[in-house]
């Protein structure tokens, strides 16, 4: 795909400036833009601690993006199916960047038989029984918990990314961060000149960019509790 204007070369200024507003602008009661603590809310979903175990606090990071994991899913994901989760997660690398995933890789770590698409199976729910997890809320689970491999998806960077709905997006930010075009070697350039504290994977800072590009553009973010992928 052709990349979205605001993260080539000519642009990084402007990219740099989008994140810099987004983890520094203050609102009101002087607060920050909750998206600036997603991440590092309970010094992050990835610590060795918990990289393997879904928890409160990771739920309740999810919901500063603006999305909510029902209740009912969340009893089911944190005590029923606790140990599946586990179990997928160990299998999913902590360390790992998506931009240095070989194209042999890909299909263990990403594929359709991978474990990382299995939990994004699970957190979906099963074929008979949808509990109210949409393909945005699953992404931004995931991203909590392994920052560096996996990608966020919603309706305003899918599209920018030529993705209106989830299915192959993945594939997708794969192929434009090892295409040799030099992106991820930009995506910590706009984070370096933007100068914000907060230690952010290359995923979130291009996440950040295209989101309040696409902010700026008009579009809008849309509730996906029920969407298909």
């Amino acid at each position: 795909m052709r990349l979205p204007d605001i993260l080539t070369a000519d642009h990084t200024d402007e990219a740099a400036a989008l994140v810099k507003k987004y983890y520094t602008k203050l609102y009101r009661h002087n607060l920050p833009q909750t998206g600036s603590r997603f991440n590092d809310w309970a010094d992050g979903g990835d610590r060795a601690d918990v990289a393997n175990s879904l928890t409160a606090d990771d739920v309740l990071a999810v919901s500063f993006l603006s999305v909510q994991v029902p209740a009912p899913a969340a009893i089911g994901l944190l005590e029923t199916s606790a140990g599946k989760v586990q179990g997928l997660l160990e299998q999913i690398p902590t360390d790992l960047d998506l931009a240095s995933v070989s194209s042999v890789e890909y299909e263990a770590l990403l594929g359709p038989n991978s474990p990382a698409n299995d939990l994004w199976c699970l957190l979906r729910g099963s074929e008979s029984y949808r509990w109210g997890i949409g393909p945005t809320t699953a992404s931004k689970i995931m991203a909590r918990k392994r920052p560096r491999l996996i990608p966020i998806f919603d309706s305003v960077v899918g599209p920018l990314m030529g993705h209106p709905k989830a299915k192959g997006q993945w594939k997708t930010w794969h192929s434009v961060l090892t295409d040799g075009s030099g992106l991820p070697a930009r995506l910590r350039a706009i984070k370096a000149e933007s100068g914000i504290d907060q230690d952010i994977s290359d995923l979130r800072t291009m996440d950040v960019v295209l989101w309040m590009h696409g902010k700026e553009l008009g579009m809008q973010a849309v509730d996906d509790s029920f969407s298909d992928d």
